[in-house]
């Protein structure tokens, strides 16, 4: 991959602005503005949005590249056809943790991450969800899967981590939402995530 250095899946990519590899880009939202861009209704959108044209230079939060590389060894056959970070066009238009609208030291940061529902090929993100939502790790923003969130703190007339009907128009069935807090400590950690010893549907 362009800009890759490094062996490992969490070792930092930075690419140039207005490039998107195939491989990161957040697919499957429509190009009309009122279209679900993967945020939080409850949540306080970012003071402006960020486009990728807006920065020279955009990288995924190290984090996020750790999440997934758990997620590949656990499942390496798992579909990753609505994987992605970046955002498309019609992410760009708007506020979403999809853009690089964090930025560190003139890099924007995409702080959030999408992985796809494979469960016949080992990755239910079912199982993914509530791991990451067990878990409460503190990098953790909320998390969208099959019509419902989970924020790390109480919003919504929801406590901190409890479930609530997510109201955007994409159902989020086919994949699993992850956004993490801008705070650099945590988007840049290289800590191992808690998961499960597999992603397997429960009882298969």
């Amino acid at each position: 991959m362009s800009g890759m250095t490094g062996d490992t899946e969490s070792t930092e990519m930075v690419f140039p602005g207005g490039t998107t590899p195939e491989t990161e880009l957040a697919h499957e939202i429509g190009p009309t503005p009122d279209e679900d861009l993967h945020g939080d209704p409850d949540d306080p959108e970012p003071p402006r949005p960020m486009t990728e044209a807006g920065v020279a230079n955009w990288r995924v939060a190290k984090c996020l590249l750790k999440l997934r590389e758990q997620v590949n060894a656990l499942a390496p056959s798992r579909s990753k056809a609505s994987d992605g970070t970046i955002g498309d066009p019609s992410h760009q238009s708007r506020a979403s943790d999809h853009n690089p609208w964090v930025l560190d030291t003139g890099i924007g940061v995409v702080t959030a991450m999408d992985v796809t529902h494979d469960a016949r090929n080992g990755c239910d993100a079912g199982v993914l969800a509530e791991a990451i939502r067990s878990a409460a790790d503190s990098r953790v923003k909320y998390v969208i899967w099959n019509r419902r969130i989970a924020n790390s703190s109480a919003v919504g007339g929801a406590p901190a981590w409890g479930w609530r009907p997510y109201t955007g128009r994409n159902p989020h069935d086919h994949h699993i939402h992850i956004s993490v807090k801008p705070d650099k400590a945590g988007y840049d950690s290289a800590a191992a995530w808690t998961l499960p010893a597999s992603l397997a549907t429960a009882g298969s």
